[in-house]
C-alpha cells in the first residue's frame, strides 16, 4: 500500500482525485509514498459526497435523533439516479423509534427502493445490509449523527471508525467523519465509503422538467398526462395528481417533489 499525493499539474487542470478513483501512480524508491500521475476514466461521480466509481449508495437516515430531513433524502436519491448509481435506503436507530414512526418512513419509499430498517446498537437488520454490500463498492451518505460510521463499525468490527452524536446546543449532528474514505471490506469482497454528514444539498443543474424523471412513481405514470411537459402541479388532467389522490403516489413524497422544483425555479431567478 502506498500513500500518494496528486501531481502538481492536477491543480492547474482543476482536477481532484476522488475516493473510488482508479489511478496510475509512480512510487518513490525506498518509500511507501508516491505521486498520482493520471486518473482513469470514471464510470460515475457524485458531487456531494465527492466519490467516484460507485456501484450503489446507501442513503442513511435515523428514525429520530436527528429528525430525518426527507427533502435531503429525496435530493440524494435524485443525485444518485442522475449519476446512474443504484440508491438504497437505510433507516437506522430502530431501537429509538416511536410507535409506527419507522412504518411511516418505510411506506414512503419501499415501493420504489430497497429499504433496510436497522439498528447499529442492537444489530437488527445488519445481516441484510451486509448481503447487499457483497462484491460491490458502496457509499454511505446522509445527515450527520444518523449512524453511518456506527453501522460500519457494527458490520466490520476491526474498523473502529470515530463516531459522534447530536450537539446538545443545536440538536444537529457533530461531524466526526471529516473526509470521504474508501475502505476495503474483505469480508464482503467489496469496498465501502464512509462520508462526512451534511444537512444541505443543492439541486444542481437540474431543470424543473427533469426532476420527475428521477421519481419512479412519476416516471411510470407521467406519460398518461394530457399535456407534454406537465410539471404535475397545476395542470389539468394530470395523471400524477390523480395518483396522489388515489393513494398510488405517497402524498408526502409528492409535496417534497413540489418543494424541490420550486427551489430550482427560485434558484434560476437569482
Amino acid at each position: 500500500m502506498h500513500e500518494c499525493k496528486a501531481a502538481g499539474r492536477f491543480r492547474k487542470e482543476k482536477v481532484t482525485p476522488l475516493p473510488g478513483d482508479n489511478v496510475s501512480f509512480s512510487p518513490q524508491e525506498g518509500s511507501k509514498n508516491g505521486f498520482i500521475e493520471s486518473i482513469h476514466s470514471r464510470k460515475n461521480q457524485l458531487t456531494r459526497p465527492q466519490v467516484a466509481n460507485i456501484d450503489q449508495v446507501i442513503i442513511t437516515m435515523a428514525t429520530q435523533s436527528p429528525k430525518p430531513d426527507l427533502v435531503l433524502i429525496d435530493k440524494l436519491l435524485i443525485s444518485a439516479l442522475a449519476a446512474g448509481i443504484e440508491p438504497l435506503i437505510c433507516i437506522n436507530k430502530r431501537d429509538l423509534a416511536k410507535k409506527n414512526e419507522k412504518d411511516v418512513l418505510v411506506r414512503q419509499y419501499s415501493g420504489c427502493f430497497q429499504v433496510f430498517v436497522a439498528s447499529a446498537k442492537t444489530g437488527v437488520g445488519l445481516k441484510k445490509i451486509k448481503r447487499a454490500l457483497t462484491g460491490k463498492t458502496t457509499c454511505f451518505a446522509g445527515q450527520s449523527a444518523v449512524g453511518k460510521s456506527s453501522i460500519l463499525n457494527a458490520l466490520f468490527k476491526d474498523l473502529e471508525l470515530e463516531t459522534g452524536g447530536l450537539s446538545k446546543k443545536t440538536e444537529r449532528g457533530k461531524h466526526t467523519t471529516r473526509h470521504a474514505e474508501l475502505i476495503k471490506a474483505e469480508k464482503v469482497n467489496g469496498y465501502v465509503v464512509d462520508t462526512p454528514g451534511f444537512s444541505l444539498l443543492e439541486s444542481g443543474a437540474l431543470t424543473p422538467e427533469a426532476v420527475g424523471k428521477y421519481y419512479p412513481e412519476i416516471r411510470d405514470i407521467a406519460q398518461q398526462c394530457k399535456f407534454a411537459g406537465c410539471l404535475h402541479r397545476a395542470e389539468p388532467e394530470c395523471a400524477v395528481k390523480e395518483a396522489v389522490e388515489n393513494g398510488k403516489f405517497n402524498q408526502y413524497r409528492y409535496e417534497r417533489y413540489l418543494k424541490i422544483i420550486e427551489e430550482i425555479e427560485e434558484g434560476r431567478k437569482n
